[in-house]
Formats: C-alpha cells, structure tokens, sequence
C-alpha cells in the first residue's frame, strides 16, 4: 500500500491527532480553501502575505491582531510543530554553557534543543503515582523544596522550562509557579501543546491557561490541542524578561524559510475560529459532552482515571491485567484508533467532533476485550530512579558530539550516553546524552516498558573510553 492511498484509509473511529478528528472539525474558512482546486493555495512568501517574522502582511496583520487580543507583546504562528517554537524559545532565553531548570518529562524537542545549543539542562524529579504509572502535576510545595535543593549561587541558571498539561491530561496550577520563578528573575516558558483550547474556556472549570498566569513565553499546538492541520503551533510573548530581538532571532534560526501558506492559514483559522460565538459555543458543547461521555463510562463501571483535561479519555487497562500496549493493538485491530499506550493505560483523544457514539462502542469494546484476556498480569510500576535535582555527567551538548559507538542497552550500564533514548508518543527522554547509564535507570526501563517493543531490544550509543 501507498502512503497516499493509506491516507484515504477510513477506521471506525479515529480518536489520535490532531484533534479536528480528520477533518471534522476544521475551521470552515479552512474548508472552504481545501475544496479549490489542489495546489491552488499553494503559495510562497509573497508580499501581500509575508510570513512569520514579517513586519506587514497579511501574517504580521493576524499575528498583531491575536496579540491585542490576548494582552500579549507578540505572537508568532510555527509550522514545524510546537517543537520548533519550544526551541527558539529555548535559545532566546540560554546561551551556550548556561543552565534552564526543567521538569524531567520535558519533550524531546527540548532535549534536542539543550544539545544543539550546549545548553545545561538542570533536571528537577517529579511526584509519582504508582496507581497510575504516570507522573502527578507539580505542586507549590514541591517547586520550593526543588529550589531549596539548588545553589543558585554556583549553578547561572537563565530560565526555567514547565509543562502543563501533560500528555494524559494532568495539568499544574501555573500561576504560584510561576510567581515562585519571576522572584527570583528566571523566565518562564510553559510547553502548554495540549492545553491550547483552555485559554478560550475559563467558564468551563478548566485549567487556568498559562497565557493568563503570567508565564513570559507559552506555546500551543494547534493541532493537538486546537482544530488547526498537523504541524501548526503558536507562541505567545509576554513579559519583560526575555529580549525580544533574541526571540525574533531564534526564531528566525528555527523556522523554514518556505512557510506553507496553507500551514499558517491553518494557524490563523484554528485561532480566529474559536472566537467566533457561534463556534466557540458549538466546541464548549463538545468540552462538556466530553465530560458527560467521562461520566457515562465511569457508570458503566469502564476504569477510568480522571485527569484535568475532559478530552483526554485514559483507560486503566491494567484493571483487568491487561497492559497498554496490547489493549492498543487490539482497538486497533477492531477500528478504533487510540492516541498513547502505555503500561498501564491507553489514552484516547476526543478532538472536537461529535462523540457522542463513542460510549456503545468503546463498550462493546472493552467487554470483547476483556472475554479475550486468557492471562492476568501483575502490574508493578516502579517510581522513575531520578535524582530531585541533578545534571549530566558531561555537558550534553559535548556528549552529542562525542565519538560514540552502538551497543546493547543491557550492556550500557557504567557507559556515558551520546544518545537519546525515548519512545514516541509520548516523546518523554528516558536516557539523554551525558548521563551516567546506572542499573536503576535499566532495570526501570525494563520494567516499565516491556511491552513496548522499541524499547525492548533497544541499542544506544555510548561514549568512546
């Protein structure tokens, strides 16, 4: 099969990214352009339009327009993901050889970002949920005791990096946070890729978005989190802790010199749509529908965990004894698609069109499943081996560099890592360059991963001795 026929694949029901549920809930102006002729918006930067960094166009227009909306000093549309503003934001706050405090599920992207840039990341534990496998939000309490285990005086730490919410759906109440960072002058960018719609729906007791808790630089994914194409993101500016020449230069640095005109499009759509009355309505309707589906599911006696996302269904699989990864090879083999196995869950993704037909079939479902269970399991989750703070053995952006060599991960143990070890979704690092690969940190990921059949027979590339 070709990848162009297996895009017009039909499942029976698609609950991944991105969330407009293949196509079903665009934007309608962004409809309307799709139905012309193919390739009939396909257009370079022209003068009319501009892009990104442009100081007039039709871009720069929408950007400024967004920005007056939101009490913000800018906005800037992505169209290489989330992933390509985290790092220009990234860059615009560190230099070479200096230090960003950061949570230890941070994205890839700002792993990559750290080693392309020699940037010191500085690692801060998080509380654990041995119910659930999955990381809890960070609490007040817990940032200070983080704080109080650092020596600012030794450590030039420039900017701190949080995540809200997580990919499951657990969001952090940002605003005391935050508050905790500005006092002592440190710049906060909030990876904020799965929480973009909170920002338009403060009446639905959601999270309170970071863009309106004072974090200096927030970015959203439009497709995960909004109803914008796959690749489309937005960062936000605010405050007075981070120059403004050095983001627009970081961005400059990042982003393609060939923006799709579709993409940023998409960006404006995705965004302008939801303040539309009539749209935003229709979508706070899906918010609250998603919430009674949640609740329905609970009735029926389904395992569910409940997190701060209502869009996020997150199924305990290991109720029965039956782990993420195989629950997810079996929905999908029956027609529903879900977005992230692990080992003791498997989340689903609502989006933004209608559900409401998804209760009698993920029913109908789970109990096929369960009758099909032949073995019970017992699940043991072990809390991630990290330290509450450390670093890196060797800069990180050094060890990428380095010489290296590949070998077995269960044979890695005393070596230097030169390499990534991470498995997508969720895109959390389990190993980045510079560490010290210990025993811990092995049997964990033997543990914890070991159905995942990429992590199972893994290679990593180590340092030279």
């Amino acid at each position: 099969m070709s990848i162009s026929s297996f895009l017009t694949k039909k499942f029976l029901k698609s609950l991944f990214f991105p969330a407009h549920n293949r196509g079903k809930a665009l934007p309608k102006r962004l409809i309307k352009i799709l139905k012309k002729q193919p390739g009939f918006w396909d257009l370079p930067e022209l003068p009319e339009i501009g892009s990104p960094l442009s100081k007039s166009g039709l871009i720069a227009e929408s950007q400024r327009s967004l920005s007056k909306i939101f009490n913000t000093k800018g906005c800037f549309f992505g169209v290489n993901g989330a992933s390509g503003l985290i790092q220009s934001g990234i860059i615009s706050m560190a230099n070479p050889g200096e230090c960003i405090l950061m949570p230890r599920n941070v994205h890839i992207s700002v792993i990559k970002a750290c080693a392309m840039q020699n940037i010191i990341p500085i690692f801060f534990d998080i509380e654990f949920s041995s119910e659930t496998g999955h990381y809890k939000p960070i609490s007040t309490k817990w940032l200070k005791k983080v704080f109080k285990n650092i020596d600012f005086k030794k450590k030039k730490i420039v900017g701190v990096i949080l995540v809200s919410p997580y990919y499951q759906g657990y969001a952090s109440e940002l605003e005391p946070l935050i508050k905790i960072c500005h006092e002592k002058n440190l710049p906060v960018l909030v990876d904020e890729a799965h929480g973009s719609y909170f920002l338009f729906c403060e009446n639905l007791n959601l999270p309170k978005s970071a863009l309106v808790s004072n974090a200096d630089l927030v970015v959203h994914s439009l497709h995960k989190s909004l109803n914008g194409l796959t690749q489309t993101a937005v960062l936000w500016y605010k405050g007075n802790l981070i120059e403004e020449n050095n983001l627009v230069k970081s961005i400059n640095l990042l982003q393609t010199t060939s923006p799709s005109s579709l993409l940023l499009s998409s960006c404006e759509e995705s965004l302008q749509d939801w303040l539309n009355k009539d749209s935003l309505s229709k979508y706070q309707k899906r918010i609250l529908e998603a919430k009674a589906i949640f609740q329905e599911l609970v009735k029926k006696r389904i395992p569910l965990i409940e997190t701060q996302d209502p869009l996020k269904i997150v199924l305990k699989t290991s109720e029965i004894g039956i782990d993420g990864f195989t629950a997810d090879r079996f929905f999908y083999k029956n027609g529903l698609i879900a977005e992230l196995p692990e080992m003791m869950t498997l989340t689903f993704c609502l989006g933004f069109a209608d559900q409401r037909d998804f209760i009698i079939l993920f029913e109908k479902l789970w109990k096929k499943l369960q009758k099909h269970s032949k073995t019970i399991k017992n699940f043991k989750t072990l809390k991630p081996p990290f330290k509450l703070v450390e670093t890196p053995t060797i800069e990180m952006g050094s060890a990428w560099r380095s010489k290296t060599h590949r070998i077995p991960l269960n044979e890695s143990i005393g070596r230097i890592s030169g390499d990534i070890i991470c498995p997508y979704p969720p895109g959390i690092a389990l190993i980045v360059p510079g560490e010290i690969i210990n025993k811990d940190r092995i049997d964990w990921i033997r543990t914890q991963n070991l159905y995942n059949e990429y992590l199972v027979n893994s290679y990593i590339r180590v340092l030279n001795t």
